[in-house]
């Protein structure tokens, strides 16, 4: 009975911990995204277009866009979806966190952004959800 109860009191530790980076994440991106989309010339966040590849769209509107449902939304449903168990929900904040960094190095190699504080931030609080995401997956044997 002891070792069930280290396991569930671990597994609570776990959930509470995958939670609060989702939500730091999701509040993050919320802000971010819909800075950049209110404002697709990028001033409320010091950016300006001249920043942008010439290739690239003549704004911010559609990187916005995507900040602000891949890394603002998407964490905050994860987020409650993990506080009330969704089966699954654990995964999905695996995948989040794989977004996170992925987004990171699009921004650096395609985009040629350099903002190493926010690359910094965005790789390890992806890489905590996407390693915190590999436990939750139980091979068939496991199961039994």
């Amino acid at each position: 009975m002891r070792s069930t109860r280290r396991r569930s009191n671990g597994e609570g530790v776990k959930k509470l911990a995958t939670a609060a980076v989702l939500l730091l994440l999701g509040s993050g991106g919320l802000f971010n995204g819909i800075a950049l989309v209110s404002d697709p010339r990028g001033g409320t966040l010091g950016l300006s277009v001249d920043m942008l590849p010439a290739w690239h769209t003549w704004d911010y509107r559609y990187a916005g866009a995507f900040v602000l449902l891949a890394l603002g939304i998407a964490p905050l449903v994860c987020a409650a979806a993990v506080i009330v168990d969704v089966a699954g929900s654990r995964m999905f904040a695996g995948v989040v966190g794989a977004v996170a960094v992925g987004w990171a190095v699009w921004q650096w190699a395609v985009l040629d952004v350099w903002a190493p504080r926010a690359f910094l931030g965005l790789v390890v609080i992806g890489a905590v959800l996407a390693l915190g995401a590999i436990d939750s997956v139980r091979l068939p044997s496991e199961n039994r």
